[in-house]
């Protein structure tokens, strides 16, 4: 007969967790500032021209093209463990309010 372990991964830190996010969201913040910033000061022209060289140099290059289904494959494995991650801190903190007195 095999044995299975029977304990429980570590719990995640609550605390840690918002901590993160709390960084992230201060992190996407301060860029998204710093790009709508950059692409105040160009004109139509000089955003199409940064676009059309961004284009020319993907096009340009076929091999890129072939991993992208493995990016977004990558992305969606990616997706589905931040779900599960919080899925579990939401359970965790389900079980600890009901538990309190």
């Amino acid at each position: 007969m095999t044995e299975h372990a029977t304990e429980r991964p570590p719990l995640l830190n609550a605390q840690a967790v918002r901590e993160a996010l709390a960084g992230y969201a201060l992190a996407d913040d301060a860029i998204e500032a710093e790009r709508q910033a950059a692409l105040a000061t160009m004109t139509t022209e000089e955003a199409m021209a940064v676009w059309r060289d961004l284009m020319r140099g993907f096009n340009e290059r076929p091999q890129l093209q072939q991993g992208l289904d493995r990016l977004d494959l990558w992305q969606v494995e990616g997706l589905l463990a931040i779900r599960r991650a919080l899925d579990l801190m939401a359970e965790t903190l389900k079980t600890r309010a009901n538990e309190a007195p």
